[in-house]
C-alpha cells in the first residue's frame, strides 16, 4: 500500500525572473511524501500563475484518485489518471516524480536505469531573465562559471540584451523570445544574426497559436526553431514538427517523467532537436528531469540555482523536511 501526504510550499527566487510577458519573483508549489513501509520518497508540483492549476487543483485530485498498490506499473497508472483529468497535468506530474522516486528507493534502480537510459552528461545552461544592463551585470558576475546561457529576449530589447552580454563574456548563448516578437522579417534578420554568433537555436519566437509564422520562420532560418509554449505534451508532436525544429519538453508540463521519456523518445524519432526544460521548480523535479536528459540535445535544468530555498539542494532526513514544511 502506497500512501501520500503534502505540503504547501513557497519557492522565492534570487532575482526578479521576467520573461516577454511576465515577471515574478517566486512559486507557489506543493511537495509530495509517498511510502510504501520503511521506503519513503518525494515529488513536486509548481503552480505558475500563468497557468491555471493550483493547490487546491492537486487536493482535488488526491481526492479523487486511487493510488496504486506499488511501484510497478508507473506509466499505466499515470496515463490512466491523465485520461481522467486531462487538466490537471502538473499536479499529475509531481505524484508521477515522487513514484518514480519511491521505485529507486525500494529497488536501487535510477529513474535513468528503470528506462535504460544512459546517465546524463550534459551541461545545463543559466538563465538570465530580462533585465537592465547593471541587473544582467550582477547576475553573470554572481554565476559566471556556467558553460553556457539563456537569455530571455522580446523584440524590442534584444539588441541590448545580446550588447551587454557580449560585454561581459565571450561564452556561448541560445536565445528564448517567449512569444516575444511580433514583427517576421525582424526575427528572420535576428535568426541570421545569431547564426554568425554561434547561438545554437532560437525559442519560441511567435505567440503559441500563430504557427503560420513559425513555419515561415523555420523555412528561412540558419539556425533551429524549438518549441516551447507551443509544445505542452506528447499529443503536440504530430503538430509541432511540421512548424518547428524541435522542442522543449518539460516534466511538468506534459505530466511527468513516463511521458516525458516518449516523447523525447518519439521526438528522435521524427528528427525534432530536443530540449528538456523546467519551470522554476526545486531540486526534486530538476534531479529527476536529469535522469532522462541523455535523450534531449540540450539541458536547460538550472532551476534550483535561481532559488533562494531549495530544501533539497542538500540531502537531508525525511523527519527533518518535514519538520521544516510544517513551519512554511
Amino acid at each position: 500500500m502506497i500512501n501520500l501526504s503534502y505540503f504547501p510550499y513557497r519557492l522565492n527566487f534570487k532575482y526578479p525572473f521576467r520573461i516577454a510577458h511576465t515577471e515574478r519573483t517566486g512559486t507557489d508549489n506543493v511537495y509530495i511524501l509517498v511510502n510504501q513501509g520503511k521506503h519513503h520518497a518525494w515529488g513536486e508540483a509548481v503552480f505558475i500563475p500563468y497557468y491555471t492549476e493550483t493547490l487546491d487543483t492537486f487536493k482535488a485530485l488526491i481526492s479523487q484518485i486511487k493510488l496504486p498498490e506499488n511501484t510497478e506499473n508507473i506509466g499505466r497508472f499515470i496515463h490512466q489518471i491523465k485520461k481522467q483529468h486531462p487538466s490537471s497535468l502538473f499536479c499529475i506530474a509531481g505524484i508521477d516524480i515522487a513514484l518514480h522516486n519511491l521505485h529507486t528507493c525500494i529497488t536501487g534502480q535510477t529513474i535513468a536505469q528503470q528506462y535504460g537510459l544512459d546517465e546524463n552528461t550534459k551541461e545545463t545552461s543559466f538563465t538570465l531573465g530580462i533585465a537592465s544592463d547593471e541587473e544582467m551585470e550582477y547576475k553573470f558576475n554572481d554565476n559566471p562559471s556556467m558553460n553556457y546561457y539563456k537569455l530571455k529576449v522580446n523584440q524590442d530589447e534584444i539588441q541590448r540584451i545580446v550588447q551587454t552580454f557580449e560585454r561581459l563574456t565571450d561564452k556561448p548563448f541560445t536565445i528564448d523570445a517567449n512569444q516575444g516578437f511580433t514583427d517576421r522579417n525582424e526575427a528572420l534578420q535576428w535568426s541570421y544574426k545569431l547564426a554568425d554568433k554561434g547561438v545554437q537555436y532560437l525559442e519560441q519566437p511567435f505567440h503559441k497559436d500563430d504557427f503560420e509564422s513559425h513555419l515561415w520562420l523555420k523555412k528561412q532560418s540558419p539556425i533551429p526553431i524549438i518549441a516551447d509554449e507551443s509544445f505542452q505534451h506528447f499529443e503536440d508532436l504530430e503538430k509541432v514538427v511540421k512548424y518547428f525544429d524541435g522542442i522543449n519538453l518539460k516534466v511538468m508540463k506534459c505530466g511527468g517523467i513516463s511521458e516525458g521519456v516518449s516523447a523525447l523518445q518519439r521526438a528522435k524519432e521524427m528528427e525534432l532537436k530536443s530540449i528538456i526544460g523546467c519551470m522554476s521548480e526545486s531540486s526534486v523535479v530538476s534531479n529527476a528531469s536529469k535522469q532522462i536528459s541523455s535523450l534531449a540535445d540540450w539541458v536547460d535544468l538550472d532551476g534550483p540555482l535561481l532559488l533562494t530555498n531549495d530544501l533539497y539542494a542538500e540531502e537531508r532526513s525525511v523527519e527533518e523536511l518535514m519538520e521544516r514544511l510544517k513551519y512554511m
